[in-house]
């Protein structure tokens, strides 16, 4: 077969030259081994790279050359390793938190970056106001611009009760800062702002003492808890609550004092 005539017909019998082959051609029909080749280049793209590992890939190429003295055979092996970033493990189904454990990220935190309270329904009531009517354990007297007349408040922290509102704060059950680390500061502008005047659970803001709000800063359980020991439980079943519904992490030390305490309620 012609050299000219052999490269036409190729590219269309490449798998009946292989056959061929097997069934005994000539050992000058082996030269054009191009089917290896081919071969080579299916089997790895059909091979599917597993996650977060290392694959090393390895394509071979051999030529056999005769002459009417000697027959030489060369190989040449071409090494390909692709890397895949691990991805983030999720919680153990046994694990009581259920949350990713993660270090915090550090730096970058400005109260700013997080909206002040807003009117979100446009009823006039601000994110604190609506708090407060909504946990007063008497009915409140809305005036112009959302002025309140009456109520009484309960602080669960620390057992305080009182009639002046202008004496607690809305606390973020999560703080900011805490929020910040855990995951927020990957989100965008609109997120922070809806995190920070959040209403849809009743326990993601609570009103409670100035003083235990203050005293609690940006501290997380394994730092702070509040001084009334009854609340415990609840107070750690909703911090892991708010941090499922907004996909915050916690440290390890963290989530070991959750774990801990959680196996005690």
């Amino acid at each position: 077969m012609t050299l000219r005539l052999r490269h036409m017909i190729c590219p269309t019998i490449a798998f009946s030259l292989l056959v061929c082959v097997s069934c005994g051609s000539s050992p000058a029909e082996v030269v054009a081994i191009e089917v290896d080749n081919s071969l080579s280049v299916s089997i790895s793209n059909s091979t599917a790279l597993p996650r977060a590992t290392t694959t090393t890939m390895t394509t071979a190429t051999t030529t056999s050359t005769t002459t009417p003295a000697t027959t030489s055979t060369t190989t040449t092996s071409t090494t390909t390793t692709t890397s895949i970033a691990p991805a983030t493990q999720p919680p153990a189904p046994s694990d009581p938190v259920g949350l990713r454990i993660e270090p915090e990220h550090t730096g970058g935190y400005n109260r700013d970056l997080f909206a002040d309270w807003y009117d979100a329904d446009h009823n006039g009531c601000n994110t604190r106001k609506e708090v407060l009517i909504a946990e007063s354990l008497d009915p409140v007297q809305i005036g112009s611009r959302c002025s309140m007349t009456g109520g009484r408040w309960f602080s669960i922290y620390d057992n305080t009760e009182t009639t002046d509102s202008s004496s607690f704060d809305i606390d973020h059950m999560v703080p900011l800062s805490e929020a910040w680390g855990s995951g927020a500061w990957n989100w965008n502008t609109d997120q922070r702002k809806h995190y920070a005047n959040d209403l849809d659970q009743s326990f993601f803001l609570i009103a409670v003492t100035a003083k235990s709000n203050r005293s609690k800063g940006d501290r997380d359980p394994a730092e702070w808890m509040p001084p009334n020991a009854s609340y415990h439980c609840e107070y750690i079943r909703n911090w892991i609550k708010i941090k499922r519904a907004w996909d915050l992490s916690v440290d390890q030390a963290e989530h070991d004092y959750l774990a801990q305490k959680l196996a005690s309620c």
